[in-house]
């Protein structure tokens, strides 16, 4: 089985990883053969002599781990991998976006973590919810402490219990549950305002084809104008899943051209597919790669998609294979490299938006925009972003700061529709909607910067464009914006 990917799948079929072509050998062979036996019983000379004689008494196990691991570093591929027993089960379970834990997914703000969503699993068995302030994990308080730090003191051993302490209306609540596998939903859809239907997909797992099919028929049932497709921070996957999503778009062609060590092309081809009677717009950023970049650059050759939107993507063109070896483990080879159907290259290059944006929330409302809905509802809240009303996986950030607030200058720029550029002689943000610019700069107090990002004060903003609405109570942060 040929895999696209980051990741990508155990072939459990031993004809496809090895034939056998019965000739009578020739002198050539013959001396290739030798040779070969003679590398061979190096090797186990030098394993022998170390595993027997050195000091530190080490086992022929971890001696061999060690070999293949330089034999695999050798290469300097950082996807051609070597898999033990353990670390190939935790790579398919990663595959199939499954982890030990207690499902739910959490943000940070101003210290603290807080549960945005919450899958079947333990934690929606003992009722947490959305919103709840997580304050304590088997006693100790996580109050400051790194998300990272919080997630590590939550996942452990599957079956082993957790104590989660929360915060909810001011009351405090301990919710008592059991680590189990969870599996995160790799394809979620939504609907939004004016029939823009939405599908995210974060990885190519082996049920993401079907499970995009079946939700866009959803999404259809309901009626829509125009369909974002969402594939930002989505690392790849099976090149089949690929190839059965480019058929809900495309009637038939090639997905990708490949290219092996001889140069040798064999193209993945696809028939029987389909196409779709409203436009398609694309979500990408730097972390959409391979199968992701497989499905977009196809659809783009193929000429399906409205606007690619968002950030040039990873630049992942080569294509795995994974080899089941004798001891459980396998070893995880870069076979070939892939093109798009027409001939582009994808290997550390990426492909380029139709339109760039940067930021996760411009990135949506700007899709959004294109796709047909012309007013904007933003929220930002304990339990995250909602846009329209619907809750989202986006995130960020605003600065309050002498009791003015400010929001990070591409969000408003883009529910207006409009750009900035940094002027770096007046040391301002330019902000252009509609053929008006307008600039705001850190002397006058209309403009924050902070970790390398712009803020803007909302106040002095809506001065200039009256046409946004806001409000910032009890710390959720509410923009909105008509465009008529």
């Amino acid at each position: 089985m040929k895999t696209i990917g980051n990741r990508s799948m155990v072939r459990r079929t031993a004809a496809a990883l090895i034939s056998f072509t019965l000739l009578f050998p020739t002198a050539s062979a013959v001396f290739a053969a030798d040779k070969s036996d003679a590398d061979t019983a190096r090797l186990k000379e030098v394993l022998d002599l170390i595993e027997q004689n050195h000091v530190s008494a080490p086992t022929k196990q971890r001696l061999t781990d060690v070999a293949i691991q330089s034999m695999v570093e050798s290469l300097k591929d950082p996807y051609t991998i070597y898999f033990t027993p353990d670390e190939l089960k935790q790579f398919q379970n990663t595959l199939e976006n499954n982890y030990v834990g207690i499902g739910v997914r959490i943000r940070a703000e101003e210290n603290n973590a807080y549960i945005t969503e919450v899958f079947d699993g333990p934690a929606k068995k003992a009722g947490m919810l959305p919103g709840d302030r997580i304050t304590a994990v088997n006693g100790e308080l996580s109050e400051g402490l790194k998300l990272d730090d919080v997630t590590k003191k939550i996942m452990g051993p599957e079956g082993t219990a957790v104590s989660i302490t929360v915060e909810r209306n001011k009351q405090s609540l301990v919710l008592e549950m059991t680590r189990q596998t969870i599996q995160i939903p790799v394809v979620t859809h939504k609907r939004f305002d004016q029939g823009v239907g939405y599908i995210r997909v974060t990885g190519f797992s082996s049920e993401a084809d079907e499970q995009t099919a079946a939700q866009l028929d959803d999404l259809k049932k309901q009626g829509i104008n125009s369909l974002i497709l969402d594939l930002r921070d989505n690392p790849g996957g099976l090149v089949e899943t690929a190839q059965n999503m480019a058929k809900l778009f495309v009637k038939e062609g090639v997905l990708i051209h490949t290219k092996d060590k001889n140069n040798v092309d064999k193209p993945v081809t696809f028939t029987n597919g389909t196409t779709q009677p409203f436009p398609l717009y694309i979500l990408v950023n730097e972390y959409s790669a391979s199968a992701s970049e497989v499905l977009t650059g196809a659809l783009q050759d193929y000429n399906v998609v409205t606007k690619v939107i968002g950030k040039k993507t990873y630049g992942k063109g080569s294509v795995q294979s994974v080899f089941p070896l004798s001891n459980g483990g396998a070893l995880k080879v870069t076979i070939e490299e892939y093109l798009t159907p027409k001939l582009r290259k994808v290997n550390k290059v990426g492909l380029n938006p139709d339109l760039e944006v940067d930021g996760e929330v411009p990135q949506l409302i700007t899709a959004l925009h294109e796709a047909g809905l012309s007013s904007v509802n933003v929220q930002l809240s304990k339990k995250g972003v909602s846009v329209n009303q619907i809750d989202v996986e986006d995130s960020f950030d605003v600065v309050r700061s002498n009791g003015e607030l400010y929001v990070p200058s591409r969000l408003l720029s883009s529910l207006l529709g409009g750009s900035i550029q940094w002027n770096a002689e007046q040391q301002a943000v330019d902000v252009t909607v509609n053929g008006t610019q307008h600039s705001y700069s850190t002397t006058d107090g209309s403009l924050s910067l902070q970790n390398g990002s712009s803020y803007l004060n909302v106040i002095k903003f809506k001065q200039d464009y009256t046409e946004l609405n806001w409000s910032d109570n009890d710390g959720q942060v509410e923009l909105s914006v008509s465009k008529g």
